[in-house]
């Protein structure tokens, strides 16, 4: 019996400490709070950009997504690069993931044309004879973002 009680308060303490790890690594996705720096030479320290898709160069991805290769295509052609890409995360909240898109797009030169929001959120850009698509979803444990890049009528 105790040997049981034992193993139950071990059993206890290891879920607790894993449930405040958690939270912690959950804070930090929704603040964005441990941004990577850099300390340059001469001492200062810069916050790291975020990376880019590598295809298009000019579209970057929050550092908590990880990318769906099972789920994303890209096609090439001479001076067109155009595809849809899918990202998830856990626990990432949504609004954070759509706020560091209207954020950083702009950095990247993109136009920012509209936004619709209601369970999910669509966020639109131009540039130059591209247009991007950004559909983030929230689901019960993972965030989904879907980013759909084509051609474009209207230019940038």
């Amino acid at each position: 019996m105790r040997t049981t009680t034992q193993l139950g308060l071990t059993l206890l303490l290891a879920f607790s400490l894993a449930a405040c790890a958690s939270v912690k690594d959950f804070t930090a996705n929704v603040t964005g709070s441990e941004e990577p720096q850099a300390t340059s030479a001469s001492g200062e320290t810069k916050a790291v950009p975020p990376p880019v898709i590598a295809e298009f160069g000019d579209i970057p991805i929050p550092r908590e997504l990880k990318r769906q290769d099972d789920q994303s295509f890209i096609y090439e052609a001479p001076g067109t690069v155009i595809g849809v890409m899918v990202y998830t995360g856990t626990r990432v909240d949504p609004n954070s993931i759509g706020g560091f898109f209207r954020e950083q797009m702009p950095a990247q030169g993109w136009r920012f044309i509209n936004a619709y929001k209601d369970e999910n959120i669509a966020l639109y850009y131009l540039k130059d004879n591209r247009s991007c698509q950004i559909s983030i979803k929230a689901g019960m444990m993972e965030t989904k973002v879907v980013i759909k890049v084509g051609p474009s009528a209207a230019g940038g």
